[in-house]
């Protein structure tokens, strides 16, 4: 019932670090929209937010490492 989740948007480091927030973002409210709508989990229960590329999970040289940095991950606050 008080449990809150915070939904964190990640990319890869190409482009600029502006527009990469902005896609982040995007990423996590998608996210965020489809735990709405499918789950019925309330609105103010859930934030999203986008941090672009300030923390990779995998080196940005490769497709591969790229490709594991666009994500969303959730932190449950509780």
């Amino acid at each position: 019932p008080n449990t809150k989740i915070v939904l964190v948007g990640h990319s890869d480091a190409v482009g600029g670090l502006e527009g990469n927030i902005a896609i982040s973002k995007q990423r996590a409210e998608a996210v965020r929209q489809r735990l709405i709508s499918k789950y019925g989990i309330q609105k103010s229960r859930i934030t999203a937010q986008g941090i672009a590329y300030l923390s990779p999970r995998a080196s940005n040289q490769t497709p591969a490492g790229r490709e594991q940095n666009r994500r969303v991950e959730a932190v449950v606050l509780q």
